[in-house]
């Protein structure tokens, strides 16, 4: 192999990179639409309290690792992917995780309830005298 044919391995290769790298992007941006399209409600601290022992482990180990796939998450869990899977969909169709793609790989990823903005009273001092009776 010569030296002109070196760079030009080389010049590709980088070219490769680059493109990935934009796919990369189109990717995240594409998720992020579509998380934000599906408006699902997240998981709170009160909703992992209620899951059966089998979700809440996959729920925590993705929050611990931010994304993976079912094989990934059996192997971690000593699960079965089959049962993984069908776990998966349950909280999936709750709001809890999010199906992504990562790569050209599917994966999850926990979806965190986002805390509800509380509202102030305009005449806050008025109120708070009226909660302690004055």
């Amino acid at each position: 192999m010569g030296e002109e044919d070196i760079e030009m391995y080389l010049f590709v290769l980088e070219e490769l990179k680059e493109i990935r790298r934009r796919v990369d992007k189109i990717e995240e941006t594409l998720n992020a639409e579509v998380e934000k399209a599906r408006g699902k409600k997240g998981i709170a601290m009160s909703d992992l309290l209620d899951l059966r022992t089998p979700l809440r482990r996959i729920v925590l180990e993705l929050t611990k690792v931010g994304r993976a796939s079912p094989a990934e998450l059996s192997e971690k869990l000593g699960m079965e992917e089959e049962s993984v899977k069908g776990m998966i969909e349950s909280l999936i169709e709750r709001g809890y995780i999010n199906e992504v793609m990562e790569r050209g790989e599917r994966k999850y990823e926990v979806s965190i309830a986002k805390k509800k903005p509380k509202k102030v009273p305009l005449d806050i001092w008025g109120a708070l005298e009226k909660k302690i009776g004055r």
